[in-house]
């Protein structure tokens, strides 16, 4: 698997986390686990916190993809 493969997996994941956030699909947001940081965070920690982690795993995908010349 070549770096660019990985850059738009990356980008990939980026879109389904912030498609996520946005809409909070009730069959997505009722999940165990995104219901726990919902408790720990709050609402609009939990939303914060997942779209952080969508954009720091977009922006290296982003990178590789467009700017990293191999």
């Amino acid at each position: 698997m070549d770096l660019n493969t990985i850059g738009w997996i990356c980008i990939a994941y980026c879109a389904v986390t912030l498609l996520i956030v946005g809409l909070r699909p009730k069959a997505v947001w009722n999940i165990s686990k995104i219901q726990a940081f919902v408790s720990l965070l709050g609402e609009t920690g939990a939303r914060l916190f997942i779209g952080g982690w969508g954009l720091l795993v977009g922006a290296p995908g982003i990178y590789l993809v467009f700017f990293y010349n191999t």
